[in-house]
């Protein structure tokens, strides 16, 4: 298993009850789940991976979100599956946007760089049904 390690939690706030520390898997899970809400991220979760409790460790390894930190930063690696049919980019800066605020939201952590990754482009099986070679006649050239 990889090391896990914490960042300090600093808020604006004073707060004299104790030390808050968030590992960086919480705010990988957070980013993966985060992208995944996106329209034009291909989702390949079964139902029986939600049911089965492993859901967002196979949601953050699917997705690749890995988190990065140096003494005054903290950003983001997201590689990630676009749906065939949706503009890259848009998706790629929705990603960008919902992870920055997800991430903000939840733990009160400001991300400098969210870092998206687009590694393939995906199309559905009906929609891989819907693509075939027609001659000019218009008759298919499948058998």
């Amino acid at each position: 298993m990889a090391k896990q390690t914490s960042i300090p939690f600093e808020t604006q706030h004073d707060n004299h009850l104790g030390e808050i520390n968030i590992t960086t898997t919480v705010l990988e899970t957070i980013a993966a789940k985060a992208a995944t809400k996106v329209e034009g991220i291909y989702n390949t979760n079964s139902s029986f991976q939600k049911i089965s409790g492993s859901f967002f460790s196979l949601e953050r390894e699917k997705i690749g979100a890995k988190v990065r930190r140096n003494e005054t930063s903290i950003s983001i690696d997201l590689d990630i599956q676009v749906k065939y049919g949706y503009s890259v980019p848009e998706v790629a800066m929705q990603v960008q946007s919902r992870v920055k605020e997800q991430i903000l939201f939840m733990t009160d952590l400001v991300i400098d760089e969210v870092n998206v990754h687009v590694l393939s482009i995906e199309t559905d099986n009906a929609q891989a049904d819907f693509f075939h070679l027609d001659d000019e006649n218009g008759d298919s050239l499948e058998k």
